[in-house]
């Protein structure tokens, strides 16, 4: 029986592949990994990875080939023989040799039938069952209920077996972390059920509607170090609703939003604007806030929705005690992701001349936008997009080649936006998002025509976003 066939295993749960392919499809974020441990839980609903698979191009052939078939595309027999051709082609078919960079150690990994297999079968049943909660979420109105299913033969889990036509309201605790596949090669799922069969089943006694007792079993992950604790019966890296994890990452930001629309307009207005310590000077502070007003609304409304707030200060040291001190001194913009701040200075020390100086007209905007920059990059992973990524290393080596060989003119901004990665990755779309809206923090280096190719990729991920 073709157990494993992701289209079988969608017609047994009676599930369009829409939602599948809907959370195959948001996992946009392919990333290079060493070992399964190195994902975690809600990760794996923002990223793709395949355990040592070392390529980008590589990872998104596997990912493309996958969502196509889930689709109804491509067959899982037609993905194995295109993939398999691929990582031969590649040199990465049979064993292959990689360093682990947790222990640097040599480990040896072969790709063959058995691994792709097993690829395809966990991203699918992940898929599936993150759709199957989103669907059953959405009919919980007429499907308050959600029934576990095992396929009731000899290869199941003792410990699954148990909850078999196990019967639990939809929002219980339990699915939070036993909403199937609960282990590798899980073939367990679940089905909604309305109100009246629920009451009909229950007098017969034909399903079990008490929840058992969580025995939680004590895991160590080896990669981290980490110690948690697993319930019994489910594997590590398995206790946790995929479904439900996507819906909590898509709801943060929505919900930040629909509190900020939901506040009285002067309110809401307030909460968008910058604001302004005493001791700055006053034109400083309107050149802020008009830069700050001029960006797009979809801008202003992802960082405040984000928590961010902007204070334009006199001196960095002011709004950071922690970070008085020569370094500290010199800084006239800083974007604080913990505590969710941006932070723009009128006046920074000048080690030069000893003294502290004010902002030059228009400096004030720039530094800005370009700390916007930062901020939206943290909100939205812009740097960790691949073609963001990928385009930016090609350019900074280039850039960097150029500083060696005659561009000494421009070898301090140059070091600047190619700082050993990520640094000066992040550096360059914070600088290439206050071009777009403005102007840079760079004086000399053209920073728009240095990364033509990581400008092109940046400003095409975030148009559709409005930002």
């Amino acid at each position: 029986m073709p157990e494993h066939d992701a289209q079988l295993f969608a017609k047994l749960q009676s599930l369009t592949s829409q939602e599948a392919v809907d959370y195959l499809k948001a996992r946009g974020q392919l990333t290079q990994t060493f070992s399964w441990q190195d994902l975690w839980h809600e990760e794996h609903g923002q990223q793709f990875t395949v355990s040592r698979l070392a390529r980008l191009d590589l990872l998104k052939a596997v990912q493309d080939g996958i969502t196509k078939s889930v689709e109804g595309d491509l067959s899982r027999r037609d993905w194995t023989r295109n993939i398999k051709a691929l990582l031969a082609k590649e040199g990465w078919w049979g064993e292959v040799k990689g360093k682990d960079p947790a222990s640097g150690e040599e480990v040896t990994t072969k790709f063959d039938n058995a691994r792709l297999k097993l690829i395809y079968d966990t991203n699918t049943r992940m898929a599936y069952s993150a759709g199957m909660w989103d669907r059953s979420w959405r009919n919980r109105s007429t499907h308050p209920y959600v029934r576990y299913i095992t396929k009731d033969d000899a290869r199941v889990r003792a410990t699954h077996r148990a909850w078999n036509n196990l019967v639990l309201p939809i929002d219980d605790p339990f699915w939070e972390t036993h909403w199937p596949p609960n282990a590798w090669r899980c073939r367990c799922r679940v089905t909604g059920m309305t109100a009246r069969e629920y009451e009909k089943r229950r007098a017969a006694g034909t399903i079990n509607t008490k929840a058992p007792p969580e025995r939680l079993v004590e895991w160590t992950n080896k990669r981290t170090g980490e110690i948690s604790h697993v319930p019994l019966g489910i594997a590590p890296g398995f206790d946790y609703n995929p479904g439900l994890a996507r819906t909590r990452q898509d709801g943060l930001h929505k919900v930040g939003l629909d509190k900020l629309n939901n506040l009285p307009a002067p309110i809401r207005r307030a909460a968008m604007q910058p604001v302004v310590t005493p001791g700055v000077a006053q034109e400083f502070s309107r050149e802020v806030s008009d830069a700050h007003l001029a960006l797009p609304e979809a801008t202003r409304q992802a960082l405040a929705s984000a928590g961010y707030e902007i204070h334009v200060v006199d001196r960095i040291s002011r709004a950071a005690p922690d970070l008085a001190g020569p370094s500290g001194d010199q800084i006239d913009g800083l974007t604080r992701y913990a505590k969710r701040q941006i932070l723009i200075a009128e006046q920074a020390f000048d080690i030069s001349s000893n003294t502290w100086k004010a902002a030059l007209p228009g400096r004030g905007a720039s530094v800005l936008q370009h700390e916007v920059g930062h901020a939206l990059d943290e909100i939205y992973q812009l740097a960790k997009i691949p073609e963001v990524e990928a385009a930016w290393r090609k350019e900074a080596s280039t850039l960097a080649a150029y500083r060696d060989n005659g561009g000494a003119e421009f070898s301090k901004e140059i070091d600047y936006f190619t700082k050993k990665f990520p640094n000066g990755l992040l550096e360059t779309i914070a600088e290439l998002y206050a071009l777009r809206h403005g102007s840079g923090t760079a004086s000399l280096l053209n920073v728009m025509a240095a990364f033509p190719e990581t400008r092109a990729a940046l400003y095409k991920a975030i148009e559709g976003k409005g930002l």
